[in-house]
């Protein structure tokens, strides 16, 4: 999405072939990945990537310098002054002491704020879209937690769109307005969690597992009681307690796995 790895025909040593007649056209807000005269530098100043276990990729003597290293590379006119602002900044927003951890070695740090360094190591350059690959992987709940907490404050103040890659579906049900679907190269399936769940065409021709209460759902459905959410946990809970209290009123789980009258 931010062309690290290039389609063949932006390469710069591409030639077309007699037998392409016309040429695929790949855009990422504007830019067209498959062009080898694309700005491939202002693509990635756009596009922040941020990668499975980002916490792996810190390197430099102190958080300061981490995070500011992107930002000097895409821009290295800028002042000191405007580097440290922006470096501020972007630690602040991921929710780090600036003055705190500044100066400490980012592997002196928690798993946790390591990972969030990493993060504002991305997001200093104040992309406009930000993909991250698994962000949640190897977190216990808490941290999974927390961790969508803050991708959901970063979409709020910093990034317009956030992508994240996820095999979880709880975790894409919970946290996405939007999602794709995508199965041998091509993409199957796009829509709301919602409308991508309640499919059981697209979810097994993609060997995908479904959310938890999605799977709840359909049970519930074999027993006679519909339930419609949107699969995330507050909401269906929302729903099956009004459906309790009102239409559902006299209605419970049986012990037989049959369907009895209160």
């Amino acid at each position: 999405m931010n062309a690290l790895i290039k389609l063949p025909t932006a390469e710069r040593k591409y030639k077309p072939k007699k037998h392409e007649s016309s040429k695929t056209v790949l855009r990422v807000d504007g830019f067209d990945l498959t062009d080898k005269t694309t700005d491939f530098k202002a693509l990635r100043k756009k596009v922040g990537m941020v990668f499975q276990y980002p916490e792996y990729q810190l390197f430099a003597e102190t958080v300061f310098e981490d995070v500011a290293f992107g930002l000097k590379n895409f821009d290295s006119a800028l002042l000191t002054e405007e580097v440290r602002a922006a470096v501020k900044d972007a630690l602040t927003v991921v929710g780090l002491d600036y003055d705190e951890v500044k100066n400490r070695s980012p592997f002196e740090l928690s798993g946790g704020q390591k990972r969030r360094v990493a993060i504002a190591g991305v997001i200093v350059t104040k992309p406009e879209i930000l993909v991250l690959d698994e962000p949640a992987a190897g977190l216990d709940p808490l941290g999974k937690e927390e961790t969508m907490r803050l991708l959901h404050s970063l979409h709020e103040k910093w990034c317009k769109t956030v992508i994240i890659v996820s095999h979880d579906m709880d975790e894409i049900a919970e946290n996405c307005t939007r999602a794709a679907i995508f199965a041998e190269g091509k993409v199957i399936g796009i829509g709301t969690p919602k409308e991508l769940f309640s499919s059981d065409e697209i979810t097994k021709a993609a060997g995908l597992d479904v959310p938890f209460t999605a799977k709840v759902t359909e049970k519930l459905k074999t027993l006679g009681v519909e339930i419609s959410s949107d699969f995330t946990t507050a909401d269906f809970i929302e729903k099956t307690l009004k459906r309790a209290k009102t239409g559902g009123a006299g209605m419970r789980l049986p012990k037989n796995g049959g369907q009895e009258n209160a």
